[in-house]
């Protein structure tokens, strides 16, 4: 990835036009599509004008490599086009998300917007790197759920829902899960049920701030009734949190959170939209501050791929190594920072990580006590 200057950008852009048309396909000599940014998304991701089946249409496929160059000057070469995150944190790619109309030029766990120095309006081009290039990459981690409860064992798989009770925390205090209150995935009603069923006291919300929570619960149709109450008693705690967790900007955002829940009762819950990632990272670091080992923390951040995805150690040893290395794997690393996270002290490292961001030695103990004892 690199800044190119005005008057490069010009010649190739003008080289580009001389060469070829928005029409010509992947197979053609020197291909290329022109598109607008239409949206910038709320992590940073810019989705085009260019839909998925026009971008299929003009012979890119799921595996390919381009090059894009944005009208900033930035230029981002040899990125893969997946159908999901399948690249390592702070890489970028073009994603064609299923489900989604149009493809998107991301960041994993960063903001593309940012990056580029792009906004609405502002013009891509993209052509052809290598063709499949990345296919073997595509196929290995390409993963899809489904939001259909029948697809699932039970509700609290369908809603990745569960105790976390690895190192010193001790069993009932801490759960999480998908959102009991963004039903965009038909879980909702499901985890607020189940989290009624354990009596969650205080909440994480690492996915809404307050204005969404309460335009949520204000929505026509909200149903789930015992996280509006929590909500109404002041035992939400709202993030809205980036999901680039190797910044100070989501350290401190995260720290915040858990000085909040320090002064109030479990059992607690943390959730973002699908438990897995935002909830992983934060799940992940209070089980590194309670003791746990890393294959502990591995184990309980995998259980979300195997709610979602069936993929386990057993069923896909391969998927479920490369999950492990492009996710949790980074999670620890920003925990740990410049320690081997298979043989660091991970509950000095989390102790760190919260000190250096704004909590208290007398919140954290108390965080730590509420937990175990």
């Amino acid at each position: 990835m690199k800044k190119i200057s005005s008057f490069l950008v010009f010649t190739i852009g003008f080289a580009l036009l001389f060469s070829c048309s928005s029409t010509k396909t992947a197979s053609s000599e020197d291909p290329v599509v022109h598109g607008t940014i239409t949206e910038v998304e709320k992590y940073g991701h810019v989705v085009l004008d260019i839909s998925i089946e026009e971008f299929a249409r003009l012979g890119y496929e799921l595996g390919d490599t381009v090059d894009v160059l944005f009208s900033s000057g930035y230029i981002v070469e040899d990125i893969p086009y997946f159908n999901g995150y399948y690249v390592n944190t702070g890489e970028p790619m073009i994603r064609a998300y299923p489900g989604d109309e149009f493809i998107a030029v991301c960041i994993n766990y960063g903001k593309m917007n940012e990056t580029a120095g792009v906004d609405v309006g502002d013009s891509v081009e993209i052509w052809l790197h290598s063709k499949a290039s990345r296919l073997a990459d595509q196929e290995l981690n390409s993963l899809v759920y489904t939001n259909e409860r029948s697809d699932y064992e039970s509700d609290a798989v369908f809603a990745n829902f569960r105790m976390v009770a690895s190192g010193s925390i001790r069993p009932k205090r801490l759960y999480r899960s998908a959102s009991p209150v963004d039903d965009s995935r038909n879980r909702s009603i499901y985890a607020n049920a189940l989290i009624k069923e354990a009596g969650v006291n205080a909440v994480l919300n690492l996915a809404d701030n307050p204005e969404e929570v309460e335009q949520r619960i204000k929505a026509e149709g909200f149903s789930s009734d015992y996280y509006g109450k929590l909500y109404e008693e002041g035992k939400v705690i709202a993030l809205g949190m980036p999901v680039d967790y190797s910044s100070s900007d989501f350290a401190k955002t995260l720290t915040a959170g858990f000085k909040k829940l320090s002064y109030l009762d479990p059992p607690y819950l943390i959730h973002c939209t699908e438990g897995k990632d935002r909830a992983g990272f934060a799940s992940a670091l209070i089980s590194c501050l309670m003791g746990a080992s890393y294959e502990e923390v591995v184990e309980d951040y995998m259980l979300s791929y195997a709610n979602y995805y069936k993929v386990d150690k057993e069923s896909d040893p391969e998927k479920y190594e490369i999950i492990v290395k492009n996710n949790i794997d980074g999670m620890l690393e920003a925990i740990a920072q410049d320690d081997d996270i298979k043989s660091a002290d991970l509950e000095a490292c989390a102790e760190n990580y919260l000190l250096n961001s704004g909590m208290s030695r007398k919140e954290l103990d108390a965080f730590k006590a509420k937990l175990s004892e």
